[in-house]
């Protein structure tokens, strides 16, 4: 019985070591099954940021339809459709557990999403930047790919005339895992 006890302490030891496992640390790319990220840390160096390999918007300046540069003053708008809390529950709640997520919202984790808009509406690029946390950076590449899907399904624009002059619109926003249940 003693044995027992001891081998399955051991063994939750162990999975709890494998689930901190920094996927990002130390490379200029990181590859799932399904995708290749690109990895970034800020100049903090607290934060990694990630970005799908096949985005080609993440560097690119907004630019009228002329080519012209967009003045950094000037104001795009772009008006999220529907209940923002509940379409990203939904995405979240569709990529992680139920035990991650109740882990991610214990610790009060968060994560940036930004992405580029086309004219449509439609999310055409994410990217995420996370603080350098444990329950963050042991998140395979996947869930991220699977998450970015979801955005992507999920979260729709209403494009106003005004703001149709440029080629694509940028937003962001900081999903806080505690507070989309709350």
């Amino acid at each position: 019985m003693k044995n027992i006890i001891i081998i399955s302490i051991f063994s939750l030891l162990c999975i709890e070591a494998a689930a901190q496992v920094d996927y990002y640390a130390n490379h200029d790319t990181v590859a799932g099954s399904n995708v290749i990220y690109k990895v970034k840390s800020t100049a903090s160096n607290y934060f990694y940021i990630i970005s799908n390999i096949n985005n080609t918007y993440d560097d690119e300046p907004i630019r009228y339809h002329n080519g012209q540069l967009a003045e950094r003053n000037d104001k795009f708008t772009a008006t999220q459709i529907g209940d923002r809390k509940q379409l990203y529950r939904q995405a979240i709640e569709e990529t992680f557990t139920a035990a991650e997520i109740t882990g991610l919202r214990s610790s009060n984790e968060w994560v940036d999403v930004s992405y580029k808009i086309d004219l449509s509406g439609n999310i055409m690029e994410v990217h995420f930047m996370f603080p350098k946390h444990p329950k963050m950076y042991s998140i395979p590449p996947d869930k991220w790919f699977t998450l970015e899907q979801k955005i992507k399904t999920y979260i729709k624009f209403s494009i106003p005339e005004r703001s149709k002059v440029v080629t694509f619109l940028a937003a962001s926003i900081r999903v806080y895992f505690d507070k989309l249940y709350n």
